[in-house]
């Protein structure tokens, strides 16, 4: 998971939209797929009935959350909430959820209890840590797909 480069968000507060894809940077970051085949999922939660705001909370609502469980789950890795930083493995990747120095919820990646990767172009960080979830992979999660029921009979 550590050996994919490093992908910089494209949308910012304030283009036209109101909200950036930190989050999806951080996910293609961790996935090690191309920023534009991750879904921009706050804007899609938002499409879905999500309120639409730039304030202090980390979450506005739970659509956004289940498309990103949903992506992760397919790649075979689950958010597991820690309570601190200092609760991930050593060489774990984190996201972590906070506000910025620009004032707006912000999301980056951590590891080894440091900064590892702001997706933001100022490389700022973030302020304050609202939400840590380690990404680890998912239990039980083979890859294998289940054998179509005429090749199971036959």
């Amino acid at each position: 998971m550590t050996d994919h480069p490093k992908i910089d968000q494209t949308i910012f507060v304030g283009d036209g939209r109101r909200l950036g894809n930190c989050v999806a940077a951080c996910i293609a970051t961790i996935t090690g797929d191309p920023l534009d085949r991750v879904p921009h999922f706050i804007e899609f939660g938002i499409a879905y009935g999500d309120t639409d705001t730039t304030d202090a909370d980390v979450s506005s609502g739970n659509n956004w959350w289940a498309m990103m469980l949903g992506y992760l789950a397919a790649k075979g890795l689950w958010p597991v909430e820690l309570e601190q930083l200092t609760d991930a493995d050593a060489h774990e990747l984190v996201l972590v959820a906070g506000i910025s120095p620009r004032g707006v919820v912000h999301q980056v990646i951590y590891r080894g209890g440091r900064l590892w990767h702001d997706p933001h172009p100022s490389r700022a960080g973030v302020l304050d840590l609202r939400e840590v979830l380690a990404v680890r992979p998912l239990p039980g999660f083979d890859h294998a797909p289940t054998a179509p029921a005429e090749a199971a009979r036959g």
